[in-house]
């Protein structure tokens, strides 16, 4: 019997995906008993003005998943009971007078009270209620805390389905069921991850071959979808594809994309950052510490890197540890490193950047879970795979801080650092004074050297540079070499009388570029440290992309990068297509003077 005025306790979510043929209808049915009505689905104007018009309210949500859906409207709503619909469901009287029953009275704990279905499927009136798997049901939904945020029914005592039964008319067309496959099967991976979010590659793969058979015959035999005919048939089918799907797409929402970990990151305590790259590299990396000790402050960080690199993460207040390995290890001291870092039971390890060398090494340090930053190899040895997308415009900063985006952390800050001790800081000073540098006078620091050739501007040009900047305009120039390059620094000083020159350790190179009024490099590693550093830096970028190491936004605070936009640059390898026939690698034919006056430019800005 219909009642006099319309249900104030119940809200009325319904949802829709893209069939709005009897959403009208349906409101139209629902507003005599309920006051509450919301629609939640893709914008529809026309439909939507009327439902507003006549007291309903309209909820635009882009999903093809009538659980989303249905979440999205909860939250929407203040109410503690939600009948929760479908846009082409009908409810009987018999129901209506159940619902409204129902919520006059107040359960002690929360409860769901589902809702039985007559339905239509390929348009036909199926005798046997054949139901999707992983469809979420329609039903009555009691909530004791009188808020809801998500459907859990997990936290839901279940009764007995209401008094009464709904007509639902499915998919009329096998397009519209196939179409439907793909959110029914996001709907089954979220179901198996939530009754099981630990399980294994292995497991998943064994339990998607047995469905096969296994649900085919429970729907086709058990289900009785074999008395249904052709829609019986397309029904068994479809939803056992169904099924395999989601436990494919388990793997891939909640596996390989993190989910796993970032939902047990409360338990990590100890983790391990693997880069082993070049000095710019390792500069690079140092905002994911950076982020991790912000965003987890109780967590250890430690970072394996090569000997040669491990002067840059010195002093640094994020880290708990600092292991090295040599440039070309072993397989003793690889094996030696290994068991070592396995005996620290790290709970997380992240390769910043797999090469094969690297992916294998991981492989053998023991830990709870591991993060792979794919290059150009076919990474399988990790839990967590960051994509090899190769956006230019993605910078290796960001590339490094999508392995945090994974795990559900949003990066704080993106600016490299380096940290000096205090008495590096007065040697570097001390050390300039006795070389008879002019603390008046703008100090640029040179490096002319590169570990790549095509990386090259060329030492003539270096040499170029440094006699106009001494000689026109009042400069001091000095070169800073590693002790492998002593006779690049002499043959400096021979050209150059006015010139200084520094040859030793990394640590000592770092405190001496941070009493430099400008930084002059090829790209490589002591750009990274100038600008990590905040000294005005140009860098001199030969077959690399421009925007290949900080975002361009870095470089127009006190930065420049000299880039020819060559027709032979290879975007994707970052290397030349014709080493042999470039000769005199046109990428690299940054003007002198331009040089200088760019480099003035610059002088200017830091003053």
């Amino acid at each position: 019997m219909n009642p006099s005025s319309t249900n104030q306790n119940v809200s009325v979510i319904v949802a829709y995906r893209i069939s709005r043929g009897h959403l009208l209808d349906v409101f139209a049915d629902l507003r005599l008993w309920f006051n509450d009505i919301t629609i939640v689905g893709p914008a529809c104007y026309e439909i939507s003005e009327q439902i507003k018009s006549l007291g309903g309210k309209w909820l635009e949500a882009e999903s093809s998943s009538i659980q989303d859906l249905w979440d999205k409207g909860i939250q929407s709503v203040d109410s503690e009971w939600c009948l929760l619909l479908e846009g082409s469901e009908y409810i009987s009287t018999i129901l209506k007078e159940s619902i409204v029953e129902t919520s006059n009275s107040k359960p002690n704990r929360s409860t769901w009270f589902p809702i039985k279905r007559e339905i239509f499927l390929l348009k036909q009136h199926l005798k046997y209620p054949l139901e999707w798997t992983y469809d979420p049901k329609p039903g009555l939904l009691f909530n004791d805390t009188g808020k809801f945020n998500k459907i859990d029914l997990l936290a839901h005592v279940e009764e007995k389905p209401l008094k009464g039964k709904s007509v639902y008319f499915a998919e009329s067309t096998v397009a519209e069921v196939i179409s439907n496959c793909m959110p029914r099967a996001d709907q089954a991976a979220a179901c198996l991850y939530r009754i099981n979010p630990n399980l294994s590659l292995f497991k998943l793969a064994l339990k998607a071959l047995a469905a096969i058979p296994l649900n085919f015959f429970k729907k086709w035999i058990l289900v009785r979808g074999i008395r249904e005919g052709f829609e019986g048939l397309v029904f068994s089918g479809l939803d056992t594809v169904t099924v395999v799907l989601g436990y494919i797409g388990y793997y891939e929402k909640y596996i390989r994309s993190g989910r796993q970990i970032e939902d047990n990151l409360g338990s990590v305590k100890n983790i391990l950052i693997v880069k082993l790259r070049g000095l710019g590299d390792a500069v690079l990396a140092t905002p994911v510490l950076k982020n991790l000790k912000t965003l987890m402050p109780n967590v250890s960080i430690s970072v394996l890197t090569f000997d040669f690199c491990k002067a840059l993460f010195e002093n640094n207040p994020n880290l708990a540890e600092i292991y090295g390995l040599s440039g070309d290890p072993s397989p003793n001291e690889i094996k030696k490193i290994t068991k070592a870092l396995s005996g620290k039971h790290f709970d997380l390890v992240i390769n910043l950047h797999s090469r094969n060398f690297s992916s294998q090494l991981v492989k053998k340090i023991k830990s709870s879970w591991s993060i792979s930053r794919s290059y150009f190899i076919r990474e399988k040895y990790r839990d967590v795979l960051i994509g090899s997308d190769h956006e230019l415009d993605k910078t290796s900063i960001e590339r490094d801080l999508d392995c945090l985006r994974v795990l559900g952390l949003d990066p704080v800050d993106k600016e490299p650092e380096l940290f000096l001790t205090e008495d590096e800081t007065l040697w570097a000073r001390k050390h300039l004074i006795e070389l008879g540098v002019d603390p008046l006078k703008k100090l640029i620091i040179i490096h002319p050297t590169v570990s790549q050739s095509i990386r090259n501007w060329g030492f003539d040009r270096f040499i170029m540079l440094s006699q106009k900047l001494i000689t026109n305009y009042g400069c001091q120039v000095m070169g800073i070499f590693s002790s492998k390059e002593k006779a690049i620094a002499d043959s400096l000083t021979e050209q150059v009388k006015e010139a200084f020159v520094y040859v030793g350790p990394i640590r000592q190179s770092i405190a001496l570029i941070n009493e430099a009024d400008l930084m002059v490099d090829n790209s490589s590693g002591p750009a990274q440290i100038s600008v990590a550093l905040k000294i005005p830096t140009l860098v001199l970028v030969g077959p690399d992309y421009q925007n290949t190491y900080h975002e361009k936004s870095t470089y127009k605070k006190n930065h420049y990068v000299f880039f020819q936009d060559v027709p032979c640059r290879d975007l994707f390898f970052t290397k030349c297509l014709t080493p042999k026939t470039c000769e005199k690698l046109i990428c690299l034919e940054h003007p002198v003077d331009e040089v200088v006056k760019k480099s003035l430019e610059l002088l200017d800005k830091s003053c």
